[in-house]
């Protein structure tokens, strides 16, 4: 990223429209830079302004006029001409409603088709009866008058044998209708809109305030608040009931609490960072005293780079001590507490004794463990989540074990510390 955001950027933070990776470099650097942020609040207004003025003009837009049912009818039946049917297509090319209510009328006539077969119809309906005798009165009225009334006559006979061949047509078409074939038996569904059956929820639980629920069909709700990636994170726990930790802890598996043994009981122990992945690249090392040290000298290693010491500590009279310089982000380094008595000295862990090794946690991981621990500082259940996929084990399980506090009958609580703490001692 440049020395400042650019208003592209900050337009699709405002749309949302930027990935998870570039958000969290966005966030980093507005934590960092004054003139950015001022940037941002003073895009505010603006922005506003502008969705005034959209929602204005998106308010006075007209709305189109929609075809009438006759209009609809006609046209499914072919009755337009020319004209009424380009236009009557143009209309529905644009209008969603009108087309489907088209295709509605196709459909009904269709089925009415399939259902009661007839033959062709004859052309003798009233409108084409009618068409047809206009033309005609025009025809006798251009011949000569001599040969009129025998026109008429002739005229007169074809219009009785036209109304009775359309009314036996109109009579059979009735009797087809009123005595359809009779249907094959069969269970006829309930008519009508059912009412809706409520998805019984399986699992629920409280966090930080919000209720989610988690129901038979997979969907959860009272995570809007939370990122997609976070939302998608609490709905594999919930739906598996598992909590995801990185494979990097399987490197540090063969790392242990070694301590070296005394005659009088005592024993030597460090105590953490051991097997672990530590947050800060300053960490604080602790172990147990040893009976009858007089100090102990903390140094650390870099396997890597044929362990050479990076840190190393003056001699301390307390059991803790927090590195000065910063250690490198994503390494594994070795660590071993040096204790001197009047005897000579003690290291713990011991030469033939497991090595006790911790991680730095990535930059990346860093930030987003940040990020989570800005945005929910009351949501339990997704910062045990972050907090674990980063391997920060000690800091999942505290927030597992408030979530459990706080839903002290949700067994999904329970089984996820459970498995939390199952998951640590394999290792």
């Amino acid at each position: 990223m440049s020395d400042h955001l650019s208003t592209q950027l900050l337009d699709r933070y405002h749309e949302r429209r930027l990935e998870p990776r570039e958000l969290l470099a966005l966030d980093d650097h507005l934590a960092t830079c004054a003139a950015c942020r001022d940037m941002m609040r003073d895009m505010e207004p603006r922005r506003a302004s502008l969705l005034a003025l959209r929602a204005g003009l998106q308010t006075v837009r007209p709305t189109p006029d929609h075809l009438q049912k006759e209009q609809l009818a006609a046209y499914t039946e072919g009755h337009l001409d020319e004209v009424d049917r380009e236009l009557a297509e143009s209309h529905l090319e644009s209008c969603a409603q009108c087309a489907a209510q088209a295709q509605e009328l196709r459909d009904s006539a269709g089925k009415r088709a399939r259902i009661f077969p007839v033959s062709a119809p004859v052309e003798t309906s009233p409108p084409a009866l009618q068409t047809r005798l206009i033309a005609a009165w025009e025809r006798l009225l251009s011949i000569p008058q001599s040969l009129r009334i025998a026109a008429v006559c002739a005229m007169t006979a074809l219009l009785v044998i036209a109304v009775v061949l359309w009314l036996r047509s109109e009579t059979d078409r009735q009797e087809i209708v009123e005595h359809p074939p009779a249907p094959q038996p069969s269970v006829t569904p309930p008519q009508g809109p059912q009412p809706e059956r409520p998805t019984p929820t399986f699992r629920a639980l409280n966090d930080g305030g919000e209720q989610i629920t988690l129901d038979s069909q997979g969907n959860v709700t009272g995570l809007e608040s939370l990122s997609p990636a976070d939302q998608q994170r609490v709905k594999t726990a919930l739906t598996t009931g598992r909590v995801q930790t990185p494979k990097a802890l399987r490197e540090l598996s063969d790392s242990s609490a070694p301590s070296m043994g005394r005659p009088d009981g005592s024993a030597f122990t460090l105590i953490r960072p051991v097997g672990r992945i530590v947050e800060s690249d300053r960490p604080t090392f602790r172990w147990r005293p040893l009976g009858g040290a007089i100090a102990y000298q903390v140094t650390v290693t870099d396997p890597e780079a044929g362990y050479k010491e990076v840190a190393a500590s003056p001699e301390l009279q307390d059991t803790k001590w927090t590195v000065e310089q910063r250690l490198g982000r994503g390494r594994i380094y070795n660590w071993q507490v040096i204790a001197r008595t009047n005897s000579g000295e003690i290291k713990a862990p011991a030469p033939d004794a497991p090595e006790a090794k911790f991680k730095v946690l990535e930059q990346a991981k860093a930030n987003e463990v940040a990020r989570a621990k800005r945005a929910y500082t009351r949501r339990r259940l997704v910062l045990g989540l972050v907090y674990a996929e980063a391997g920060l084990l000690d800091e999942a399980e505290r927030e597992f074990e408030a979530l459990v506090r706080a839903n002290p009958q949700s067994d999904v609580a329970k089984n996820l510390l459970d498995d939390l703490r199952a998951g640590r001692r394999k290792r």
